[in-house]
């Protein structure tokens, strides 16, 4: 096996866990929080709603997860949206987690996901294509283009 055969090898089978720090509560000790560092990671997720055809995206595939999200017509009604999690790097070198639910594009996530082409950490450019009409019926649904990057590590 050529050695950069064995990089790629190892980087797809690599654990993937997040080294944030967890203190036990129960103890009266707990460390002063004031000299804490924040780590470059924010826990919201961003719906993203691309507005223009060719918006793109270079993100990691973090999973398919259902979102909350509230009826347009009676905000007491909440429902559950198939949704598509990523992380992206933000120009200030953060990274934050961002969510789309289009039904096309985590469909065809999910698929991807199945057949083992796609797993969390995969890196992917989305681009947005615009609107499609429906073969079934008088609707337009998003369309998407979803491809691999390849990192040279």
């Amino acid at each position: 096996m050529a050695k950069s055969e064995t990089a790629e090898l190892s980087l797809a089978t690599t654990p993937q866990t997040l080294d944030v720090q967890a203190f036990d509560l129960t103890n009266n000790n707990l460390p002063d929080l004031e000299s804490a560092h924040e780590m470059p990671l924010d826990f919201m997720s961003d719906y993203w709603t691309p507005e223009n055809i060719g918006e793109s995206k270079r993100v990691f595939f973090v999973k398919i997860d259902k979102s909350l999200v509230r009826d347009i017509n009676d905000a007491e009604v909440v429902h559950e949206l198939p949704c598509a999690f990523f992380l992206e790097r933000t120009p200030k070198g953060e990274v934050r987690q961002i969510r789309n639910g289009s039904k096309r594009l985590v469909g065809a996530l999910e698929v991807a996901y199945e057949q083992a082409m796609i797993q969390r950490g995969t890196p992917l450019l989305i681009t947005y294509l615009g609107k499609k009409s429906n073969k079934t019926n008088s609707f337009k649904s998003d369309n998407w283009s979803i491809k691999p990057l390849v990192i040279n590590v």
